[in-house]
């Protein structure tokens, strides 16, 4: 009975004619939005590589600097990893000194009172 009620369903339905594909016209505008979209693409670019450069600049002036003042040497916190990549290929020697006062700077001190290496002795 259920297959009857199927079939029965089925006839009701009526296959359409295959209509021809409508393709729509291009449009003329594609190619100032192309050209508008290439030119904030290499613009952004631009701004970034100079960007890049200037911080390259400030590192290789803070690094130099602190070599002949090292009391007064002037330290940039916004150093990227591009910027740090280009210094140790372009100037591994003032790369190393960076990273020396970096690290005087940034790790914590092992000889202060509540020093790590102090709890750790204790035990």
């Amino acid at each position: 009975m259920d297959e009857e009620e199927l079939e029965r369903y089925l006839s009701e339905f009526r296959p359409r004619p295959v209509r021809a594909l409508r393709v729509p016209p291009r449009s003329e505008r594609i190619w100032p939005l192309r050209l508008g979209a290439a030119a904030i693409i290499f613009l952004l670019g631009g701004v970034s590589l100079w960007h890049l450069r200037q911080e390259t600049k400030s590192v290789k002036n803070e690094v130099s600097t602190r070599h002949v003042l090292p009391t007064t040497a002037v330290r940039s916190s916004n150093l990227n990893a591009i910027a740090l990549t280009k210094l140790a290929l372009d100037d591994n020697e003032h790369f190393e000194a960076l990273l020396a006062d970096r690290s005087q700077t940034a790790l914590p001190s092992f000889q202060g009172e509540n020093s790590t290496l102090r709890v750790l002795t204790k035990e």
